[in-house]
């Protein structure tokens, strides 16, 4: 009776090991995540702030970080003596821009081969 035993015993136990065999495992064999919704929203807004936070440094550096000048975040930037005021594209390959540069008015065709002043008068209302 007991080698009878001992078969039925191997035959069992090898099943288990096929049912074992085919179960998938989880990864590392741990158990599932207990993570909130809370900290996962946070964790989202938070790497929102830090992307905004380097889209404006790079916007105010001219598309470098300028390290040294953040120690002066909060100081006044001097004014900018350059404005375009209007820009009409007039073909496929050539734009009339009108820019003002200190108190003066320009009017400036600007193409892929040249750019060429046409108007220079001194502006109709300074900038303030």
């Amino acid at each position: 009776m007991a080698p009878v035993m001992g078969s039925a015993m191997g035959s069992a136990m090898g099943s288990a090991m096929w049912a074992l065999a085919a179960a998938p495992a989880r990864l590392g064999g741990g158990g599932g995540l207990d993570v909130s919704l809370g900290r996962i929203v946070s964790a989202l807004l938070l790497c929102l702030l830090l992307a905004a936070a380097a889209a404006l440094l790079l916007k105010r550096g001219g598309g470098r970080i300028d390290w040294t000048s953040l120690r002066d975040w909060k100081a006044v930037r001097p004014e900018r003596r350059i404005e375009v005021l209007e820009s009409r594209r007039i073909s496929p390959h050539a734009d009339l821009c009108l820019l003002r540069c200190d108190d003066e008015d320009f009017l400036v065709l600007s193409s892929a081969a040249q750019q060429q002043v046409l108007r220079r008068a001194p502006a109709r209302t300074p900038t303030p």
